[in-house]
Order: structure tokens, then sequence, then C-alpha cells
């Protein structure tokens, strides 16, 4: 927002008028000027106050005096075009440079302390860098709501007794609030923090709640070993840079991701979220999402959001289905151990390292070995005893795991069972119908018959006949015999002969084995 007055007609007023007003201890009130020149009270005969000051305080640029500025100072809807020094200042009285443009080098406010209200509103720092660094906003609301910084903005290890407003703040350079301690409520909504790095290290956010709904992060983002007390708010975020980085970080209240965007790498590792529950429905992570070592009560995520994304970490996937479970997302924890018994097994080697057994004996072989060679070599004998170099013994972990993968989906999947009973019934019935009869097939079963034969005038010999006859089954029949075989049983009228009984046995115990899978992942699916 600007005056509808244009800056050609707008009086100038010099910056040594500014100061004089400042010096007597009287108040500055302008609105719609230009004031030329450097607005710069280190110069300026003001009463001191001593402040005691640690050493990196000192290395920083702070002095141990402070210059106490009595003065009320308004300028709003105008334009400095020199630069503004209050830094080592104490501004007793509010101050207010709404809607005013600091056009010239930079403004440094470094170490002032502000015991009244500070208002920046809509104001546009567009000459260079604004230096807040170690600022102390202790009376009241400290209002930057609007406010444009062309260049970096620097309000490292500043103090906010009240609230501390951003929104809609643009952050054109690094925004740096690291270790900056806020002390009421805190709003960046709609903040943007386009131009590079958006930095708050160590930021302790513990006298109220946060705001970051809608913010937009162009560069990196740094929220490490921040504390927030209150209720944290970045809904709709967008982390567009590179990396979002929250490790470390403390959520004391509730903290809502709610379908935040993070087009880079969210890292969340050593994360706490232990005074509420966290809330990431709808979150959209394009790259890599790091929750290892995360503590939480309940978090509130969608595993189809995660799943592509989401480093392995075997304590974290079983972090992540205990919490599905808790929250009534059974089909989420379903696919989260799933996802984790894979990626388990994808880990494991087929061969484990040796023992300290099997190496003893492996070095006494290699001893032996060698030291025969040497003979060997010393009469000129041909030597038949390679040493061994290595040996490992098989995993049977991993195997077993390869059988639970393709069998049941580690025992969360009914659709395998599913697929290895008509495997088997289609397959079994293609070998009934074309093993060549030599070997066996299906036989009809028929009623036995008794005949008499006279062999002499004395002797009559009985012969018996089985009645089975050999068919050759329709794919139909033999469709209909596999499957009942399947289910430990045979058609009646019908049995197998030769290699065909072999194959209606193991297909018995194939059955058995799928029926006992099927009914564990159902029990397993219906009970919980």
């Amino acid at each position: 927002m600007e005056s509808d007055t244009s800056s050609t007609q707008r009086p100038v007023i010099q910056a040594s008028e500014i100061l004089a007003k400042i010096e007597r201890g009287e108040p500055v009130e302008y609105d719609g000027v230009i004031v030329e020149g450097d607005l710069d009270i280190s110069e300026l005969d003001l009463p001191t106050e001593h402040v005691d000051r640690t050493e990196p305080e000192f290395r920083s640029g702070l002095s141990e005096v402070l210059k106490v500025v009595r003065s009320q100072i308004t300028i709003t809807n105008s334009e400095i075009r020199g630069k503004v020094n209050f830094s080592n200042a104490r501004v007793q009285e509010p101050i207010n440079f709404s809607l005013t443009k600091f056009t010239g080098r930079n403004a440094d406010f470094m170490g002032a302390e502000f015991s009244g209200n500070a208002y920046f509103g809509i104001s546009k720092f567009t000459g260079g860098d604004t230096n807040f660094g170690r600022a102390k906003f202790t009376g009241g609301s400290a209002d930057f709501m609007g406010a444009e910084f062309g260049g970096n903005a620097y309000f490292w290890d500043a103090e906010f007794g009240g609230n501390a407003y951003f929104w809609d703040a643009e952050f054109g350079g690094n925004a740096s609030f690291s270790d900056a301690e806020f002390g009421g409520d805190t709003n960046f909504r709609r903040a943007k923090f386009t131009g590079r790095d958006a930095i708050f290290v160590g930021a302790k956010f513990t006298g109220g709640n946060v705001y970051f709904e809608e913010a937009e992060f162009g560069g990196n983002a740094y929220f490490g070993d921040a504390e927030f007390g209150g209720d944290t708010n970045f809904r709709r975020a967008k982390f567009t840079g590179r990396h979002a980085y929250f490790w470390e970080a403390e959520f004391g209240g509730d903290a809502y991701f709610e379908e935040a965007e993070f087009g880079g790498g969210a890292y969340f590792e050593s994360a706490k979220f232990t005074g509420g529950y966290a809330y990431f429905e709808g979150a959209k992570f394009d790259v890599v999402l790091n929750i290892d070592n995360i503590k939480f009560n309940r978090l509130y995520i969608t595993w189809e959001s995660i799943k592509d994304r989401l480093i392995y970490s075997g304590p974290v996937y079983l972090a992540l289905i205990k919490n599905f479970k808790v929250i009534e997302r059974f089909n989420d924890a379903d696919d989260c151990y799933y996802a984790y018994r894979k990626e388990s097994q994808t880990q494991k080697k087929w061969y484990s390292e040796k023992n300290r057994l099997i190496d003893f004996l492996i070095r006494g072989y290699n001893w032996i070995s060698t030291t025969i060679k040497r003979i060997s070599e010393y009469f000129g004998w041909i030597n038949n005893y390679p040493p061994f170099t290595w040996i490992h013994r098989f995993n049977w972990s991993k195997l077993l795991d390869c059988l639970g993968f393709v069998s049941c989906g580690y025992g969360v999947r009914i659709q395998p069972i599913i697929l290895w009973v008509l495997g088997s019934v289609l397959g079994f019935t293609l070998l009934y119908k074309l093993l060549p009869q030599s070997y066996g097939g299906i036989a009809e079963s028929g009623p036995s018959t008794v005949t008499m034969e006279a062999v002499n005038n004395s002797t009559l010999l009985l012969t018996f006949s089985s009645g089975d006859g050999a068919v050759s089954p329709s794919w139909g029949e033999c469709l209909y015999f596999s499957f009942t075989a399947l289910t430990g049983g045979t058609p009646d009228g019908l049995h197998p002969v030769g290699l065909v009984k072999y194959a209606v046995m193991i297909e018995g115990v194939l059955g058995y084995l799928f029926l006992a899978l099927f009914v564990v992942v159902l029990a397993r699916k219906i009970i919980r």
C-alpha cells in the first residue's frame, strides 16, 4: 500500500531535523514525507544506561552503553532514503514506521530495546539488509505484518516479549530467526520466504501458538532444535526449496501439517511430538521423508502419502504400524507391515558372516594346507589341498521371508493365497489332462465281476474283474477332479492310477496348507 500522493509532491524533511527532536526528547510525527540523509542516533547526545554484555554480544558489535530514546517516533507512509541506525538504543515510547520505505543502504536495529509497541506493518526494506539481531521487543507487540525485506533480514537471538506479527511478510533474502525467543503468539501466515533460506534453528516459541499457515518457503527451511510451546500450524504451507529440516524440534502442543507440500526432502529425525498430536493428513512428500527416532503420541498420516518416500528404519516402521492400529487405520497398518517385511528381506543377505568356530577350523585347515604345500614344493610333489579362503553359512531367515512373501504377503495379504489356489488347480488340471497314459491317469471305478470257467470235468476256476477302465477325461472333468483333490477328496467313480496318485497326494497337502494360511490371514484381519 502506498499513498496516493506521488513522491515528487511529498514534502522533504532532513534527517537532521528529526534527530534534533529526538535529542531534545520531543515527539516525532511525520506522515507522507521524504526523509533525506542518515537517520543515525549513534552521535546524538542522549541519556545512557549501562547493561552487562556477554563476550558473544561484544563480538557481534553490541555496546554495554545503551542510548535512551524518550521521544515517541511516528514516521508513516513515508520514504527514508538514508541509512537508519537505532542499534544499541532503548526506545521507551512506541515507535511507528508503518507503510514506510527504507531505501537507504541498511536499516540497523541490532541490540535495540523497544519498551512499547513497535509498528513496521507494510513497510518496505529495499535498500539493503535489515538487522534486528539481538533486538528486544519487551513492552508490547512487534508488528511486521505485510512487511517486505528486499535483502537479508536478521532477527537472530531477538526477543519478542509480546505477540509477533509477520502475516503476509515477504523475505527476498535470507531470513534468520535462529535462537530467537517468542513470548506470545507468533504469526507468519502467508509469509513468503521466496528469496533464499528461512532459518529458525534453535528458535523458542514458548509463549503461545505459532502460525505458518499457507507460508511459502522457496529456499531451505531450517527449524532444527526449535521449541514450539503451544499449538503449531503449518497447514497448506509450501516447502518448495530443496529441504525442510525439523530435526530435534519439540512440539509442546498439537502440530498441524495438513495439506502441506514438501517439494524437497522433509527431515524430522529425532523430532518430538509429545505434547499433543501430529496431523499430516493430505500432506505431500515429493522426494524423501525422514522420521528416524521420532517420538509422538499419535501421528495422523496416511501410508499412501509416504510409502515411496519414507527412509527405511526398522523401529520407525514398527512405531508406525502400532500408530496406525491405535488410530484404527488397519489397512495402513497392514500395508506398512508388508513394506517393512519386504524392505527387511531386501537388506538381508543369503549368506551370513562366518562364525568363530568355523573360522577357527578354516584357519587350522589353511595352516595345515599351507604347510603341506611348502613341503610339496620342497620335494617337488603335487599339492592337491588348496586352502579355503572363505566360507559362509546359509541365511535361513531370508529364505523364510521369501516364502512368507510369495505365499501370503507376510500374513497380511489374502490375494497371494487365492492366486496360489487357482494356480494349483489349473496346474494340476493340465497335468491330469496332458500326462501320457503310460505314466498313469484317471480311471473309472466300476462294479467288480466274478466269472466261473471249467478247466476240466472236475475243476472250476473263478475269475475276478475289477471293473476299472482307463478314460480320457475332458478338460472340465480334469478341472473338477483337480479342485476336488485340492480339497482332500476325489470324485465318485474316478480314482488316480500311476504317477497321478502322487500328484493327488501333493495337491491334497497343498490344499490343507492353503486352507491353513487362508484361515490365519482372514482371522488376523477380522480379529484385531
